[in-house]
């Protein structure tokens, strides 16, 4: 990204407390229009990030001289990398720092259920098979590569569920996603772009849930099961960011 793009990190981005305005919010499926997710895990956290912090942060990762953003690309069956832009349009740039993703994770943690920073016969978010082997798995970090997202008027990222990621040894597995709205809300001009969670895409009278942009909040929902899709931008352009919440097993 270049030496003065690094300096920007070092100099402290996300180096200070989280806003004293910071406020969670467990999702009850039950209360919504997707009671399908009942059990299911999902939570949103206000102000995790002011809106200064979310400006530095795209500084930080913005392509010097207004360089293009490369297309966003999809998993394959086979775990190649392809492009789909009838499945997902938008663009992308993945920023490996461990450094932020651990100053993000230290604002978050507190925040997260215990029965979710450690799991633990839940099936629901690990399926089965921990279950049988009767193991325990804690978060241990968030992945390093933090996928910077911009999607504007038009584009989007259709219905599908986020995979799970393990690291190289096998130790670390994902069970969550983190999805940062780096926009957005009071004053912005961002139209659309929602997160939204359904069973059914097709129907415009099935239920949903909308999670819509709003500058330095966060959504944080379980990869197993958890259909959703990043509704088309109208207006505007959306910054988000978004990576993996690592397990390890304890």
């Amino acid at each position: 990204m270049g030496e003065d793009k690094v300096k920007i990190e070092e100099s402290g981005v996300l180096s200070n407390p989280s806003p004293a305005s910071i406020k969670p919010h467990i999702i009850n499926f039950n209360e919504t229009e997707v009671d399908e997710y009942a059990g299911y895990f999902a939570m949103t956290i206000d102000d995790v990030l002011a809106k200064k912090e979310c400006e530095d942060l795209l500084k930080l990762i913005s392509p010097p001289n207004n360089d293009i953003w490369p297309p966003a690309t999809v998993t394959a069956y086979n775990g190649t990398q392809i492009l789909d832009l009838k499945s997902r349009f938008c663009d992308r740039i993945i920023y490996q720092s461990q450094t932020l993703a651990d100053r993000l994770l230290e604002r978050i943690l507190p925040h997260i259920p215990p029965e979710v920073v450690t799991l633990k016969d839940s099936p629901d978010i690990t399926g089965q098979s921990p279950i049988i082997r009767k193991e325990a798995w804690q978060i241990s970090r968030l992945a390093d590569g933090l996928r910077f997202l911009r999607y504007r008027p038009g584009q989007y990222f259709k219905p599908h569920c986020d995979g799970n990621s393990t690291d190289k040894d096998g130790s670390e597995k994902s069970y969550l996603t983190v999805h940062l709205y780096l926009n957005g809300g009071d004053g912005d001009e961002v139209e659309g772009g929602a997160t939204r969670f359904a069973v059914d895409f097709e129907d415009p009278e099935a239920g949903k849930l909308d999670i819509n942009p709003k500058a330095g909040s966060l959504v944080i929902f379980q990869q197993r099961d958890m259909y959703h899709e990043g509704v088309e931008v109208t207006k505007g352009t959306k910054y988000t960011m978004r990576t993996d919440v690592m397990y390890k097993k304890v």
